[in-house]
């Protein structure tokens, strides 16, 4: 299961084509069953949250533009971790405040600014369920 935590918490897939390719069922609200977690914007927190509260059961996390937020620190998690933003607004400089605190690794969308969800769904999804793609 690939749990979406998006920011505003309206969930839709951003590209039912890509996600059919691939043996995954996206969910909004975790049951407590092993997930890999994405976090898009300000639902980056829940998710890491989420992550560091249950390292056993979320080995892979991905946050999408994920903002610090102002004398907030995250938790420690153990999940591998993708950090993924855009180019424009600041962004390598927020990927950074995030592997700073959790490590993971830090891929940019050059000329992109903070809306990136559909242009890396395919690059969140190899990386939350590798293996995953059908042939």
């Amino acid at each position: 299961m690939v749990l979406c935590l998006p920011a505003g918490g309206t969930a839709t897939d951003p590209d039912p084509g890509e996600t059919a390719k691939r043996d995954v069922e996206l969910a909004t609200a975790w049951d407590g069953t092993p997930a890999a977690v994405v976090g898009v914007g300000d639902g980056g927190w829940k998710a890491v949250e989420l992550a560091a509260a249950n390292g056993g059961l979320v080995e892979r996390l991905a946050l999408v533009a994920t903002p610090p937020l102002d004398g907030a620190e995250p938790r420690m998690v153990s999940a591998k971790t993708l950090l993924l933003y855009g180019s424009r607004d600041g962004g390598q400089k927020r990927a950074t405040w995030w592997k700073d605190r959790l490590g993971g690794r830090i891929e940019m969308v050059p000329g992109a600014g903070d809306d990136i969800l559909e242009r890396v769904w395919p690059r969140v999804l190899s990386h939350v369920a590798p293996g995953s793609l059908r042939k």
